[in-house]
């Protein structure tokens, strides 16, 4: 079955000056719909970067990204605007630029044109239900835990219906038992919504939901027989038949 989204030996650097930082270095990854896919790895690993280029947010400057067999370079700009209203959606977790936006208002922005101020407030107190924060509809950002911030943020990108979900660090700040519950929405997101789902977090217990877990180091993306660049590390799949939600 074609992959939702292909990665195929991408890189990217950036400039500091005259010094080349490079990033990410011939990374291949696939995702498939109902697949929940996370990568780990340290701090400026390269973890956001390889998130913004599986979404077409930033091109490779090698290989391609591939989403539902579109060779992501080849898209126009409006386009890959289409495709970010509708399609791929990243979970914001900074919040509205407006602080005095109520949550209803906030999660069904992206719904506004399509649908208009009414149907897309509806369908954002929907969604904010779906994932366990209907209490937050009528609140503000300032005035929400860490928790349903994570959980507002994820209804904001799921309220599109989109086919792939980009999550930078959603664990972040969270206890234990909050981070099982993001954990289980983001999987349930991915095995009953049929979503793809590439998820990037600093360590490996946050992982144990993921269908599949790759390991980044020193811009090289891991398989799970391979050895890291440092020689420390562990990289695990986890078979999807072999989990419990």
């Amino acid at each position: 079955m074609m992959p939702l989204l292909r990665l195929e030996s991408v890189a990217k650097s950036y400039w500091r000056g005259t010094r080349e930082l490079r990033v990410l270095t011939d990374v291949s990854l696939d995702v498939h719909a109902g697949e929940l896919v996370g990568v780990y790895g340290k701090q400026e690993a390269g973890k956001t970067t390889l998130l913004k280029l599986a979404g077409g947010f930033e091109p490779p400057d090698a290989g391609t990204v591939t989403f539902d067999g579109r060779d992501l370079s080849g898209v126009s700009g409006s386009a890959i605007a289409r495709l970010h209203r509708e399609e791929i959606a990243w979970v914001e977790r900074s919040g509205p630029e407006s602080r005095e936006l109520l949550m209803r208002v906030y999660v069904a922005l992206p719904m506004y044109r399509r649908l208009g101020p009414i149907k897309a407030e509806r369908r954002a107190v929907a969604a904010l239900a779906k994932v366990g924060a209907e209490d937050a509809a009528d609140a503000r950002w300032s005035s929400l835990s860490n928790t349903t911030r994570m959980l507002v943020a994820i209804a904001q990108a799921l309220v599109r219906e989109p086919r792939l979900l980009l999550v930078d660090d959603p664990t972040a700040g969270l206890g234990i038992v909050d981070r099982e519950r993001v954990m289980g929405l983001l999987h349930s997101a991915a095995e009953d919504g049929g979503l793809g789902v590439l998820m990037a977090v600093p360590d490996m217990p946050a992982m144990m939901h993921a269908h599949e877990v790759r390991s980044l180091s020193r811009g090289r993306l891991l398989a799970p027989a391979d050895p890291p660049p440092d020689g420390h590390g562990t990289v695990v799949e986890f078979p999807g038949g072999e989990r419990s939600a």
